[in-house]
């Protein structure tokens, strides 16, 4: 009976024979190089989708003044004192907004109007912007002006404030979605100062 090991030589050490090592080498090398790529694609995703959705909006109203609707006046200048909350969830890199306009209206009629300025809030964080929106000679109609002076009375009075945000993103990981404009509405009651206070 013939021998098994008969003709077989010495095992080859896969570690020893330079071909093999090379091999093995650019194996891992481009394992490595994989797995960095997929995961600086994922990087650059997370950042890619987390655009201006990722940023939450409030609005406060401080003060307002100039809407003594009398019977006699059917021109106003209003003026309103707001604090505009915007905080920013994203993980990576700060949420900014080239400016925009605010404009507070009662019953679709313009009352008083502003510029947002220019800003950036850092990540993860809550930044506060004092707005100042103002109206000169804004004239009612009849209904409305009285509409506005019993809700101003009766303590139920509101106003909508939109603030239109524009964006012009140049990174290089601003999406397409984080470009334009956004539109945020607000409604908010026309309390007086010492109803402010107590509540």
């Amino acid at each position: 009976m013939a021998n098994i090991d008969e003709g077989a030589g010495e095992p080859i050490d896969r570690w020893r024979h330079p071909r093999e090592a090379r091999v093995l080498t650019a194996r891992l090398t481009f394992l490595v190089v994989s797995t960095l790529s997929v995961f600086a694609l994922g990087v650059v995703l997370l950042v890619a989708t987390e655009a201006k959705e990722a940023t939450e909006f409030s609005m406060e109203l401080s003060a307002f003044e100039g809407l003594n609707a009398t019977a006699s006046e059917t021109v106003l200048s209003p003026a309103f004192s707001l604090k505009f909350h915007v905080k920013n969830s994203r993980v990576l890199q700060p949420w900014c907004s080239d400016g925009g306009e605010v404009v507070v209206s009662y019953s679709d009629v313009a009352l008083a109007w502003c510029r947002v300025p220019r800003f950036c809030v850092q990540r993860r964080a809550p930044t506060e912007l004092p707005l100042l929106p103002w109206g000169r000679e804004v004239g009612l109609s009849d209904d409305v002006r009285r509409r506005l002076a019993s809700e101003l009375h009766g303590g139920t009075a509101q106003v909508t404030v939109g603030v239109k945000l524009f964006y012009d993103a140049k990174g290089w990981s601003s999406p397409e979605s984080y470009r334009g404009t956004s539109l945020q509405l607000f409604q908010l009651l026309l309390r007086s100062s010492t109803e402010r206070r107590n509540n």
